[in-house]
């Protein structure tokens, strides 16, 4: 059991009060962001909140913190008032980060937000706080070597043993684009990049990405990335690789097995869509119908599909694994690998 502070504020109402009753706790339309005063919280604060408005939910910030385990922003600023392991420096330390953050981000007016600091690592606080949210949205460490070797040992615990949606954010720079396509480069399939060129014009609207293997979980991905399109008012492009190096044995006769490839993976492709948007019961037709649905059919390894597809992308969907793997160990090495290295933020869904 886990001690926390909770603080509920509404913008433009009263100045926050705390509130430890039963009214700021958990509902299934809330959205659990990850605090911790770096600049890779501060994204994702700000991605929370425009998902906040489009779904017109409440955020929860929840800022992780106990004797054993503090963020370095906490800990620096405690050992600056009483040293490292006072526990009331640290709890006062932490409730100041997670003030601070909320005030550096403009916040629209009517939008409420319950500050929770818990005395739990952030890994732990986190999947208390968002075991019964609509999703959880965690950071990035930053970019460079250290961010293609590591997310961040919170945000990948989170994205492993999360039961909702764990939407790893990032603010795009320019040097993202080379940096996806840097990755994974000796993957590449013959036919190049993946899916249609990117448009030019500034206020094109940008799809949502999914990627699709026919596994239950990248079916759950497909349902929630739909929403996701419907939502933000944009396409959905839904992408299946199937085509990864070929054995030099049978090189020689690929002109005869590529086509009975590409024939199974359209296959699994529609069947794919018709199972997660066709008659679910757990998908809104309705919005499904107002939003234009791309099949796109990629002769590349999966992660250099979805790589290059998020270039271009609003937001990425992955399944938390595909088939095969180390199910309760791994997310799989294609959702691992597009949470390191794509352009555009990534919403690893689980099938529960």
């Amino acid at each position: 059991m886990t001690d926390d502070i909770r603080s509920s504020r509404r913008v433009g109402g009263v100045a926050s009060t705390r509130d430890s009753s039963a009214s700021s706790g958990t509902a299934k339309t809330d959205i659990v962001v990850g605090i911790d005063g770096s600049p890779g919280s501060e994204s994702a604060l700000r991605w929370a909140i425009d998902e906040a408005v489009r779904r017109g939910a409440r955020i929860r910030a929840v800022l992780g913190s106990c004797a054993g385990e503090q963020p370095p922003t906490v800990r620096r600023s405690a050992e600056a008032v009483a040293g490292p392991h006072d526990k009331e420096a640290l709890a006062w330390a932490a409730s100041q980060i997670l003030h601070e953050e909320l005030d550096a981000v403009p916040i629209p007016t009517g939008l409420d937000i319950v500050e929770e600091v818990v005395d739990a690592s952030g890994t732990e606080a986190l999947l208390t706080s968002g075991r019964d949210a609509a999703m959880i949205v965690v950071g990035t460490r930053g970019r460079g070597l250290l961010h293609r070797l590591r997310i961040g040992s919170v945000s990948a615990s989170v994205a492993v043993h999360s039961p909702v949606p764990v939407v790893v954010a990032r603010t795009r720079r320019p040097s993202d684009d080379a940096e996806a396509g840097r990755a994974d480069s000796s993957d590449s399939g013959p036919t190049g990049p993946a899916g249609p060129a990117s448009e030019t014009e500034a206020d094109a609207v940008h799809p949502v990405v999914v990627g699709v293997d026919g596994s239950p979980n990248s079916l759950a991905a497909l349902r929630w990335a739909a929403s996701e399109a419907a939502l933000r008012g944009a396409p959905l492009h839904v992408v299946h690789a199937w085509l990864a190096a070929i054995p030099l044995p049978f090189a020689e006769s690929s002109a005869e097995i590529l086509p009975a490839l590409e024939d199974q993976a359209r296959h699994v492709l529609d069947e794919s869509i018709e199972a997660a948007l066709g008659t679910s019961e757990t998908t809104d037709t309705r919005k499904v119908r107002e939003i234009d649905v791309h099949k796109l059919l990629v002769a590349a390894s999966a992660t250099r599909a979805l790589l290059d597809a998020s270039r271009d992308a609003d937001l990425l969907v992955v399944g938390a694994r595909g088939k095969g793997g180390f199910a309760e160990l791994l997310l799989g090495s294609v959702s691992h690998q597009t949470m390191l290295h794509s352009a555009a933020p990534v919403a690893i869904v689980r099938d529960v």
